[in-house]
């Protein structure tokens, strides 16, 4: 099990590493989203991009039900604009979770699907709607094959 999830690691990192040199953005983002996960609990997390980086950061909470800690890391493979001022991306991604009462965690990879408009017709705001079906096997130490779920999130970045 253990050898499993190092692998599911190791090539998250390897996806990642490879858009270093396709996706990296010069600038710094800070913004903030509300999720939900299979369409139920609802949280809200906070998006971090670090300049030259091609990873989107994402920290949280669900506040429905169990108080439960979530995470998610993802990397754009496709950005694409659609028409001045939309744009459409598709990444690779990894998602986590971690509740305590009762204890539990999820690790498991994500494909965000994201429409971003820039409603001040520059790159300082961006507004996004992200569904990202996720497949997540490994929850409190078993393996879990069919756990499938669809994540989403409607947003907010600013970018300096």
């Amino acid at each position: 099990m253990k050898r499993i999830a190092v692998l599911v690691a190791a090539g998250m990192l390897a996806i990642a590493a490879s858009g270093f040199a396709l996706k990296g953005t010069p600038d710094l983002a800070v913004g903030a989203e509300v999720t939900t996960i299979n369409f139920g609990g609802v949280g809200a997390m906070l998006s971090l991009h670090l300049p030259g980086v091609p990873l989107y950061f994402g920290l949280g909470a669900d506040f429905t039900g169990d108080f439960t800690l979530a995470m998610t890391v993802d990397t754009w493979l496709l950005h694409k604009q659609i028409s001045d001022p939309l744009e459409f991306s598709l990444g690779v991604g990894a998602c986590g979770a971690l509740s305590f009462d009762p204890a539990w965690y999820a690790l498991g990879v994500r494909a965000p699907i994201a429409l971003q408009l820039w409603p001040l017709g520059n790159e300082l705001l961006e507004v996004f709607l992200e569904v990202a079906p996720a497949w997540v096997p490994f929850i409190s130490g078993g393996f879990t094959a069919g756990n499938v779920q669809a994540q989403c999130a409607l947003g907010f970045r600013l970018w300096f």
